[in-house]
């Protein structure tokens, strides 16, 4: 293996302190590293060089860095941060300690059914949220999906995916195990690919065994093309699910959300998957346990010889001596006659050697027996009822969702002391951003509210985050309407430039963006995702001349600032016209919708090229109605 960029205790860019490098893949070197300005533990994946030699390459894990960071969800690995030092590309991501999907297989666990369905359902849901935001893992696998601290899963490696695939001259078992059928006729991955790969991955963890099974990566390969997922009863009420998954034919596949969602049926909670660590092997020493441990429950039950009465001789100093001779009083008769016998009474002195240790009467044992045996049934009732919660109080759950965690931390606040009541305590399990509920304040909850649950009851709660803050470019002002907008699009940001919120300005020309409003605030620095800006064109200095673009018999004559013009030619000015929806239309009906409005396109996307063949429009630029000039251009995103 060639030697990794960085060595232990390298400063990468004064900040991330390097430890150790964890391994090498495809695509990046992983390192553990400390970040010594947040004080945390963090993974660093620096670019491989041989990939990092290729400009296409760099400008996409820059971009996906970028736009990753900007993804959050619970079953998500975070991307925190990204660079550059001496020519290597660099991110850094959230470090999960609680191992792998891969490492739980390798050891020889499997899940259950209800487990496997956790599995998926998470799994699902994560991929749902990252394609909706434009990510196609492509590459899914067990060593993908890794554990936090807790045992959660989380999906990791999403702005790694694919980066090096143009460049491999080779596939292994392992690259080939859960791609699709389409990948492995040559087609690029989509979002469907990355469902085929998750019903295999659940397909293994609960059968224990793999799908498709061969010796050459195109065995494999070969084996899966136009072939339904293997029947196996240990799938029980998954086999449906996973086969509808895992179908051959891509349009006959469900989506993420749809398998998410019916996996969530399977299962009768939301609670996620919790998967405990592997077990690293036990030292000699710690095997030893102590010879009784208790297992009662407050008490240690009677051995059977105390129930019935039997005890242990008691070896005394007379029994190394011949015992006196019993003296046989009259009228005594012999047991061995079938009547009773009387025990013999002693002639020697009652000193402690020679002390007579008679047995209890035969009623007395029978009595010691009956009420050890009913206090045993009575101590084992009491248990099993506590251990059920029979004894305990039970409450309904109230409703918390929007109340602020900051409430919980005042133990004198009404509510704080009503929950302490009722025996319920609240905390917090994770935190998720939210574009509706306040930062601080609850979004999740569970148990949820009006439910019934006993005292002692834990209440875990999602703290939201508040919306996702996305910062706004510098360079605005002064671009033209399309421009700005075309930024902003791509960093999901929505923006209208309608006429009624145009402007005079002494600064910016006309037809210039000369001020960006926030609900009616100007020039903010952030906004929300998924947020709507306007932008307020400038219509040039105020009662001062302006440009005006007119036609003259098929001839385009301006008028320049300043300056008076005395042609005396009839001048009809060029009218603005509305920008039509194009999205979701096809080559012919954009050509026609185009004709009408009086404008020209461009393309760009999967669809443009020299010969076109694209089908339908992805989005457009200025976005549906918008006040644009007649006979202006309009870009469109096609596939």
């Amino acid at each position: 293996m060639p030697p990794s960029t960085y060595a232990p205790g390298h400063h990468l860019v004064s900040r991330y302190r390097i430890q150790e490098l964890l391994g090498v893949g495809q695509t990046a070197e992983v390192y553990l590293a400390q970040d010594l300005s947040l004080q945390r533990t963090v993974v660093v994946k620096v670019l491989l060089p041989a990939l990092a030699e290729h400009e296409e390459v760099r400008r996409a894990f820059r971009d996906r860095i970028v736009r990753a960071a900007t993804l959050s969800h619970p079953h998500l690995a975070r991307v925190y941060d990204g660079g550059q030092e001496a020519g290597a590309i660099f991110m850094i991501t959230e470090y999960l300690g609680g191992g792998s999907l891969e490492d739980v297989l390798a050891s020889g666990r499997t899940l259950s059914v209800d487990d496997g369905a956790r599995l998926g359902r998470d799994v699902g849901s994560a991929l749902s949220y990252v394609h909706a935001n434009g990510f196609v893992h492509g590459s899914l696998s067990p060593s993908k999906l890794l554990f936090d601290d807790e045992g959660r899963v989380r999906l990791s490696d999403i702005a790694l995916s694919g980066l090096g695939s143009a460049y491999r001259e080779r596939f292994t078992l392992d690259d080939v195990r859960y791609l699709s059928p389409e990948q492995a006729i040559g087609d690029p991955a989509d979002a469907k690919s990355d469902v085929y790969a998750l019903a295999l991955i659940i397909f293994e963890a609960v059968t224990g065994t793999t799908a498709f099974e061969g010796l050459t990566p195109e065995a494999v390969l070969r084996a899966r093309i136009n072939s339904s997922l293997p029947v196996r009863p240990e799938l029980g009420t998954l086999d449906m699910l996973l086969a509808q998954a895992a179908a051959p034919d891509p349009r006959l596949r469900l989506d993420a959300e749809q398998f998410a969602s019916r996996l969530g049926g399977v299962v009768s909670d939301t609670a996620p998957l919790i998967v405990p660590p592997v077990r690293r092997e036990v030292p000699l020493l710690e095997q030893f346990r102590p010879p009784e441990p208790r297992s009662s429950i407050g008490f240690r039950p009677p051995s059977p010889d105390q129930i019935v009465g039997a005890t242990a001789p008691v070896p005394t100093v007379a029994a190394h001596f011949p015992a006196p001779q019993p003296q046989v009083l009259a009228g005594a008769r012999h047991a061995r006659g079938g009547v009773e016998s009387r025990p013999p009474r002693r002639t020697a002195p009652r000193d402690l050697d020679n002390i007579d240790l008679e047995r209890p009467p035969r009623n007395r044992r029978l009595a010691f027996s009956l009420a050890a045996l009913l206090l045993l049934l009575a101590m084992i009732g009491g248990g099993a009822a506590w251990k059920l919660g029979l004894f305990s109080q039970t409450n309904t759950v109230p409703s918390l969702i929007g109340v602020s965690f900051k409430v919980f931390q005042n133990p004198s606040n009404p509510l704080t002391a009503q929950l302490r009541a009722d025996g319920f305590t609240v905390t917090a399990n994770q935190h998720t951003h939210s574009a509706t509920v306040p930062k601080n304040d609850i979004v999740a909850q569970s148990p949820t509210a009006g439910t019934s649950a006993k005292s002692g009851q834990v209440i875990t709660v999602t703290i939201s985050d508040g919306p996702v803050m996305v910062t706004l470019p510098a360079n605005l002002v002064g671009e033209d309407c399309a421009t700005a907008t075309s930024q902003l699009a791509a960093l999901k940001i929505n923006a209208q430039c309608p006429t009624s919120a145009a402007v005079s300005s002494t600064v910016t020309p006309a037809g210039r963006v000369a001020k960006v409003l926030y609900k009616g605030k100007a020039a903010p620095a952030t906004v929300p995702l998924h947020s709507t800006l306007v932008l307020a064109i400038s219509t040039g200095k105020p009662g001062g001349a302006t440009t005006t673009t007119t036609v003259v018999s098929g001839t385009t004559t301006t008028t320049a600032p300043g300056t008076t013009s005395t042609t005396t030619t009839t001048v009809v000015s060029q009218p603005l016209v509305t920008m039509p929806n194009l999205v979701g239309m096809n080559q012919a009906q954009v050509a026609a919708a185009m004709h009408t409005a009086g404008l020209y396109y461009t393309t760009s996307g999967p669809g443009a090229g020299a010969n076109p063949t694209w089908t339908k429009v992805v989005s457009q630029l200025p976005v549906a109605g918008t006040k644009v000039k007649r006979f202006s251009t309009v870009s469109l995103n096609v596939k």
